[in-house]
């Protein structure tokens, strides 16, 4: 049971890590496409589909 709940713990993490530095790559460069990739990655968090 407690192995479950860690690895959903890790998960969690490592989904905001990966958000965090994608948002750091699109601040990196003036692409938009990057931007509209990682608002689509957070709204598919949102919804629990990522």
């Amino acid at each position: 049971m407690l192995l479950v709940m860690v690895k959903k713990l890790f998960r969690k993490q490592m989904k905001i890590f990966l958000i965090q530095s994608l948002e750091w790559l699109a601040g990196q460069t003036d692409n938009d496409l990057d931007d509209l990739l990682v608002d689509k990655v957070k709204t598919a968090m949102k919804l629990g589909v990522v």
